[in-house]
């Protein structure tokens, strides 16, 4: 007889009741993105995103449950040379199935770890994405805090004439888009800030750190696997790799 938590229905169930599928964006795809409704696994395994390194990894006839969905959009092509497909037939010939928790998580559990258990923050409130709270030194204080804390060398930053770091936002993965709709915030921290995004935020007064994405969100298996294990799960975590190098 199979065991209830090796179903794909009962885990997209357990999934669904820690970070609810239907608050994912309307552009995103959370959920199950390979697989059967009806099918089972033998192992659960956790990263960051579906890559090469991940599948040679893994035991055939298992799931892999991954923050950044391998499909984001429809494919008219299925080349098997070409990224997304060649990792899809690996998957496939694997028997490994795959789910996605994206913006949902991100709105439900990542931006409150990085700031309660990563950088230390107690005080803080979240309403979707964006999590605030209060910093009672400066700028440059808060920007040693996050290399200390996230353990990067550098930051990318823009300064603005704001002799104010009091007010501060965070929003995991690529946040800058977000700029224009901040008030009264003095300082944002995310990823992947855009030229015309740091321009604006010189015009709003809003100092802007870039942590980079990966940075922010390699800690996605550390959290899934507590919250699983907390329901009694297995589950063991492959470490996915930053694409970007520096010199």
């Amino acid at each position: 007889m199979q065991n209830p938590k090796n179903s794909i229905t009962e885990i997209l169930a357990t999934l669904d009741s820690l970070s609810p599928f239907y608050l994912q964006e309307s552009w995103d795809n959370c959920g199950l993105i390979l697989g059967s409704k009806e099918g089972s696994f033998k192992q659960i395994y956790l990263a960051l995103e579906v890559s090469a390194n991940v599948l040679d990894q893994m035991e055939a006839d298992s799931l892999l449950i991954t923050h950044h969905p391998l499909i984001f959009s429809p494919l008219k092509q299925l080349i098997s040379e070409s990224y997304p497909a060649s990792l899809l037939k690996l998957a496939i010939q694997k028997n490994i199935q795959l789910i996605a928790m994206h913006t949902n998580f991100d709105k439900t559990h990542f931006g409150k770890y990085i700031t309660s258990e990563i950088l230390g923050i107690t005080e803080f409130s979240q309403e979707g994405f964006l999590v605030q709270f209060k910093w009672d030194s400066d700028f440059i204080s808060l920007c040693d805090l996050i290399k200390e804390k996230l353990q990067i060398q550098t930051l990318k930053i823009t300064k603005t004439q704001n002799p104010q770091c009091k007010n501060i936002a965070l929003i995991t993965g690529s946040g800058g888009s977000f700029v224009r709709e901040l008030n009264q915030i003095d300082c944002l921290i995310t990823g992947d800030i855009k030229y015309h995004e740091a321009m604006e935020g010189i015009q709003k007064n809003i100092h802007l750190i870039d942590c980079g994405h990966y940075e922010l969100e390699r800690y996605f298996g550390e959290i899934l696997l507590m919250l699983l294990t907390n329901l009694g799960y297995k589950a063991i975590i492959l470490d996915s790799k930053n694409p970007f190098s520096y010199v």
